[in-house]
């Protein structure tokens, strides 16, 4: 195992996408076994020295940053350990473009498809990542076949999915093999039935696994998963379309979730006029439909005219039409389309102020209320706004860069207003981005204290010495 000490070697560990200041340690870890990681946790778990799990560092909620204790990071866990047809198996380590190219090798590919290539497979697992491509495929989840976990006192569980299922509400783990005695219930809380990467899982019935996935480090170490793949049948379809007016780009968007589309993303106005500072031809539009779709041979005829005929009913003209057939224009569209987080943060890091990001998605029969509480509130503030994301989805990202304090603290109350007109439409504070240390307040208007104390005493039963990712998902005062 190798241990960093120096400030300037532990440094990198102590930043990620949040822009979160403070964070320190005095100890890095890197392990290169489950044992050597078993071992750490069991010494550190007797000792109460707290341990946050390190992943890609591309998490913007602050998850993999310390604020007391030791780092365990899993840059040295990076091996694929089987690939086969429909499935491939890594260590947690392993980054998301590694599984993308290692799929794509044998004629298949991992759906999720989350925006982040660089992010390890293991933070993905411990937040629900998803992507563009989750409106057709869906999050992380559903692509776990088995997943092996240490837990804080050395133990180790290796589950696959159908293995070890929640009797009604409540799990009894027995498992002599790896010595796993544990009988709790589960939150009484109801998660929405939409995207959702906010606090722990909860259903009846339940599967072990789906506990540990979007538990965001807090339960135990995923250190190894087995995920499924899907074969590929076709090339993709790819087009961005240019909208003269707002409202028809909506009406585009409500017939487009119709058809079998993989992503449908959009962009305000104000999202354009940011990606046109690096794309520069685009042309200066109301706002943009970013869709895609998998061609097979069943389709290969009329899947043309019909977006064509899509578009023109919503009243685009075809020189308002991007379209990409190839893998090199289809990558240069995604890389136009990801370009607007990366500008957003150029402008962060000049102006020195922390954006304000919302992660919120809501059923479908309430999106169009929701989006226009956000242009009603955003429409009387200067502050500097913009709307983009996966409109497929109902989960925008509405990002306010504020200039000053005064308009920092005017922003927050912006966002706590959204959060509580999303919650009071059935919706999720957290679709793909997780709660992290950033967002205790928004998963309490969600669930309430009865429900964040719910997910404390879980994380006691499986984390009994509570050192693992200390205010993740909820503050450490919950657990004593």
């Amino acid at each position: 195992m190798i241990i960093k000490t120096g400030q300037d070697t532990i440094k990198t560990y102590l930043e990620d996408a949040s822009g979160l200041n403070g964070a320190h340690t005095d100890k890095v870890y890197l392990p290169e076994s489950v044992e050597e990681i078993a071992g750490l946790l069991k010494e550190h778990s007797a000792k109460k020295i707290p341990v946050t799990v390190s992943g890609g560092g591309t998490g913007v909620t602050g998850g993999r940053l310390p604020f007391e204790g030791v780092v365990l990071a899993m840059d040295r866990f990076s091996k694929i350990i089987d690939l086969k047809d429909g499935s491939i198996t890594v260590q947690a380590g392993v980054p998301i473009t590694e599984i993308h190219r290692a799929a794509d090798s044998i004629g298949y590919f991992y759906p999720p498809d989350a925006t982040e290539w660089t992010a390890f497979i293991g933070g993905n697992i411990a937040t629900n990542a998803s992507g563009a491509r989750t409106f057709k495929y869906g999050a992380t989840r559903k692509y776990i076949k088995r997943i092996k976990v240490v837990l804080s006192d050395g133990r180790i569980l290796d589950m696959n999915r159908g293995g070890i299922t929640a009797k009604g509400n409540r799990f009894e783990i027995r498992n002599s093999k790896f010595e796993i005695r544990n009988k709790f219930k589960i939150p009484s809380y109801k998660i929405p039935d939409i995207k959702n990467a906010a606090g722990y899982y909860s259903k009846e019935n339940m599967d072990l696994i789906d506990l540990f996935i979007g538990s965001e480090g807090t339960l135990g170490v995923i250190v190894e998963a087995e995920l499924g793949l899907l074969k590929k049948v076709g090339f993709t379809f790819a087009c961005f379309a240019f909208f003269d007016k707002l409202e028809d780009s909506l009406g585009f968007v409500s017939e487009a979730k119709k058809q079998d589309a993989l992503a449908i993303e959009f962009f305000d106005k104000k999202a354009l006029d940011l990606i046109r500072t690096k794309y520069p031809r685009l042309p200066k539009k109301a706002a943009c439909v970013f869709f895609e779709e998998e061609i097979t041979r069943e389709k290969e005829k009329g899947y043309l005219e019909k977006w064509g005929a899509l578009l023109e009913k919503h009243k685009v003209s075809l020189d308002d039409v991007w379209t990409a057939e190839t893998p090199e224009k289809e990558q240069e569209f995604k890389d136009m389309r990801h370009s607007v987080p990366e500008l957003v943060n150029e402008i962060v890091r000049k102006r020195g102020f922390p954006k304000l990001g919302t992660d919120i998605a809501v059923p479908d029969s309430a999106f169009r209320e929701m989006f226009d509480h956000y242009e009603r509130v955003l429409s009387s503030s200067s502050v500097v706004n913009l709307i983009f994301g996966h409109i497929g989805d109902n989960h925008l990202h509405v990002n306010m860069l504020p200039g000053n304090e005064e308009e920092v603290k005017r922003v927050k109350g912006y966002y706590l207003d959204f959060v509580r007109k999303a919650v009071a439409l059935g919706g999720t504070v957290s679709a793909e981005h997780g709660i992290g240390k950033i967002k205790h307040a928004f998963l309490k208007e969600m669930y309430g204290e009865r429900g964040l104390k719910e997910m404390a005493r879980i994380k006691k039963e499986l984390d009994p010495g509570c050192i693992l990712g200390l205010d993740n998902i909820f503050s450490r005062n919950l657990i004593g």
